[in-house]
């Protein structure tokens, strides 16, 4: 039977895949610390 998606395309998008979700939860933390921090300094007015 042939393959009908390349082997090669199937691991680059399992590998960006992988990487968005990465730095998407790294987006998520740094946004988080910031708004912890921020809601930290107003609260000190």
């Amino acid at each position: 039977m042939a393959h009908l998606v390349d082997r090669e395309f199937v691991e680059r998008a399992n590998t960006m895949l992988l990487l968005g979700i990465l730095w998407g939860g790294l987006g998520v933390c740094v946004i988080g610390a910031l708004a912890y921090d921020i809601a930290y300094w107003v609260e000190g007015w």
